[in-house]
C-alpha cells in the first residue's frame, strides 16, 4: 500500500476533517488522484513531535529534528515547530493524552515516537481521521493512514553479529549479550542472530547475558560469570561494548570482538583502548527523524509513499572510527544524514523492491 496525501491546511471544523478523512481513505486504497497536488513544494508548515520518553538517542534524535525543521523554516516550508516529551517513564497513557493537546493546535504534520504501538493505535486514527499528515517513527505500527519510518529489528540483529562472525573467522566460542528480553525488538534482533548462527556450526554459544542494551549492566552481568567461561572470541548482541571490555579488564582477560554503541564516549574508549580485532559499533539511527520529516514532504506533495519505509542502520567499522570521534560530543549518537535527495532516491528504491542504501558518510 502506498500514500498520497493532499497538500490541504487543516482546520478545526468537522466538514474539514470529514473531507481531510475522505481524501485519506482515497489515498490508502490507492485509488484516485482527488485533491493530490500537482508536486509543489509545500509552504508554511506545522509540524508536532511527540516524543514517549528522553535517553541519549532520543536526546541526538530531537536535536536533529529541532536542527533540520529550523533550516526548513527558514526556507519557509515549514512555519512553526514543537518538540513535546511524554511525562513519566514511556507511559502511553500520558503520551496519548499529550497527542491530543497536540490535535488542538491543529497541525498540519504529527510525528509520534509511540510509547505502545497497540495502546497508541486509537489516537492515531483520531489524528489520521482528523486530516493530520502521520508519521510513526522507531516503531511498527498499522494504520489508516499513518506512514511508519524506521530501522528494522532484525536487520539490527543481523548488523550485531555478522561483523563479529567474520571477524573470529567463523569458529570460536561467543557470549550473547542480549537486550531488553520480552520486548517485539528484542525477539526479533534475537531471533535473526539464532537463524544465522544456525549456519556456523563451529562457533559455540557458551552464555547468555542479559545486558539491556547498556553498557554497565552487561559489564556487571559480564563480571559475574566470567570466572566460569572458556576463552571467548567475541561478545555480540546489543551494543554495550564499552561495558563488556571492561569486564573482560577487569578479570585480567583479553578483550573479544565486541559491539560498541555509536555515541562520542563509547567510540572515544573504542579508539584510546586500541582495540582493533575487528570489533565495531552498530544500532539504530536517530537520523531517521530526519528521514521521516523527508518522507512527511513527500506525502504533502502528493509523491507516493510507502506505508512503511524501511532504513538502514548506523554501522561504524575500525576505519570510519577516526571521522565518527571527531564529528561527536561524548553524549552524541553518531546517525545517518538524510536529505530530501537521499530519502528521494529511498522512496524509489523500495517502489522498485530494491535495498535502501544510505547516503555515504562524508
Amino acid at each position: 500500500m502506498t500514500m498520497k496525501f493532499p497538500n490541504i491546511r487543516r482546520t478545526a471544523t468537522a466538514v474539514t476533517a470529514a473531507a481531510a478523512a475522505v481524501l485519506l481513505l482515497a489515498g490508502c486504497a490507492g485509488g484516485s488522484d482527488a485533491g493530490t497536488t500537482d508536486g509543489a513544494e509545500p509552504e508554511g508548515l506545522k509540524i508536532a513531535l511527540s516524543n514517549g520518553f528522553v535517553n541519549g538517542w532520543r536526546l541526538t534524535l530531537i536535536d536533529k529534528f529541532e536542527t533540520e525543521a529550523e533550516k526548513l523554516k527558514d526556507e519557509g516550508i515549514v512555519s512553526e515547530y514543537s518538540v513535546v516529551n511524554a511525562p513519566g517513564e514511556n507511559s502511553a497513557t500520558e503520551q496519548a493524552s499529550q497527542i491530543r493537546s497536540l490535535m488542538l493546535q491543529n497541525p498540519d504534520v504529527l510525528m509520534v515516537i509511540p510509547a505502545s504501538s497497540s495502546a497508541l493505535k486509537p489516537v492515531i486514527e483520531e489524528a489520521c481521521t482528523a486530516g493530520i499528515n502521520v508519521i510513526i517513527l522507531d516503531a511498527e505500527m498499522e494504520t489508516s493512514c499513518g506512514t511508519v519510518v524506521r530501522n528494522e529489528y532484525g536487520q539490527w540483529g543481523a548488523d550485531s553479529l555478522e561483523p563479529a562472525l567474520e571477524a573470529i573467522g567463523g569458529a570460536g566460542n561467543i557470549v550473547i549479550n542480549r537486550g531488553v528480553i520480552g520486548s517485539q525488538p528484542e525477539e526479533a534482533f534475537h531471533n535473526r542472530q539464532l537463524e544465522i548462527l544456525a549456519d556456523y556450526p563451529d562457533v559455540n554459544v557458551v552464555a547468555e547475558v542479559n545486558g539491556f542494551c547498556d553498557s554497565a549492566t552487561a559489564q556487571k552481568e559480564l563480571v559475574g560469570i566470567l570466572g566460569s567461561l572458556p576463552e571467548v572470541a567475541a561478545v555480540p548482541g546489543c551494543i554495550g561494548g564499552m561495558g563488556v571490555v571492561q569486564a573482560f579488564e577487569s578479570a585480567g582477560r583479553e578483550a573479544p570482538v565486541v559491539v560498541f554503541d555509536t555515541d562520542g564516549k563509547s567510540l572515544s574508549f573504542w579508539k584510546e583502548s586500541g582495540i582493533s580485532n575487528g570489533s565495531f559499533a552498530a544500532l539504530t539511527d536517530p537520523g531517521q527523524v530526519v528521514a521521516a520529516l523527508y518522507v512527511a514532504l513527500a506525502k504533502e506533495r502528493g509523491d507516493e509513499v510507502p506505508a512503511d519505509v524501511v532504513l538502514p542502520l548506523v554501522k561504524i567499522s575500525q576505519d570510519e572510527l577516526d571521522y565518527w570521534v571527531a564529528e561527536l560530543n561524548a553524549d552524541e549518537y553518531a546517525s545517518i544524514a538524510w536529505d530530501d535527495a537521499s530519502i528521494e532516491a529511498a522512496l524509489k528504491a523500495l517502489a522498485d523492491g530494491e535495498k535502501v542504501q544510505a547516503p555515504a558518510v562524508s
